[in-house]
């Protein structure tokens, strides 16, 4: 092993380790109103498998935030993350925290992820995604999720998280860290079914509008709750 693989290896497990560390202990500190709107769509006792997303800028309490709704799984997680360093880096941190990776996205190794997927969704595993990820444009859905979907028949299912006290990078997704001791809400939309003959640009539309809808529910939650 060279040097340079053996410092590019140590950047990974000690910068995994600090980011999963640092995760959990903001989440801990967040005090969290969760809402769900899949009501028995979304049962911790149901083993059948799902499609979970939410946007890249709120990726670091999503961890949090699926293990509240669905709960301890007899078949652990997965997501899709990119083969690029910084996402060598988050697969460690969210395996840490139970999450399993497959690496690729929409523009490297995208096929072979693809596939995949659908062996692990058949075998009962979730799947969660970064539609907008890993490099934007923000806010805006690819079309992997959506033939997923319906390649696989399972239900979507938007996540977002909003905290009433935040930092804001000024990077592309606008990633959102909540600030300590905060009050932050979870929410969980309706689950969204793509038809088999359904056209995939309509569905990956569907897909995006129910996913702005939840996260803008959460980010004007507390402004519409002041009195909470």
């Amino acid at each position: 092993m060279s040097f340079q693989r053996l410092v590019s290896g140590l950047k990974v497990y000690l910068g995994g380790a600090a980011a999963a560390l640092v995760i959990a202990l903001l989440a801990r500190s967040v005090r969290w109103k969760d809402i769900n709107l899949a009501q028995h769509d979304l049962d911790k006792t149901d083993d059948t498998p799902g499609l979970f997303l939410f946007w890249h800028g709120r990726i670091l309490m999503s961890p949090r935030v699926y293990w509240t709704f669905r709960g301890k799984r007899r078949q652990p997680p997965y997501m899709l993350i990119s083969q690029h360093g910084d996402g060598r880096l988050i697969a460690f941190a969210v395996r840490l925290m139970g999450i399993f990776s497959v690496a690729g996205s929409s523009s490297r190794g995208g096929m072979r992820a693809l596939l995949e997927m659908l062996r692990l969704v058949e075998a009962g595993h979730d799947m969660g995604f970064t539609p907008d990820g890993p490099r934007g444009p923000r806010y805006e859905c690819k079309e992997g999720v959506a033939l997923v979907a319906q390649k696989s028949g399972l239900p979507v299912f938007p996540l977002a998280y909003s905290t009433e006290r935040y930092w804001q990078l000024r990077s592309w997704d606008g990633m959102i860290i909540p600030k300590p001791f905060s009050r932050g809400v979870a929410i969980v939309g309706s689950p969204i079914l793509i038809g088999e003959q359904e056209d995939r640009e309509v569905a990956r539309k569907r897909i995006q509008d129910a996913l702005h809808e939840v996260t803008q529910q959460a980010d004007h939650y507390w402004s519409a709750h002041k009195d909470i």
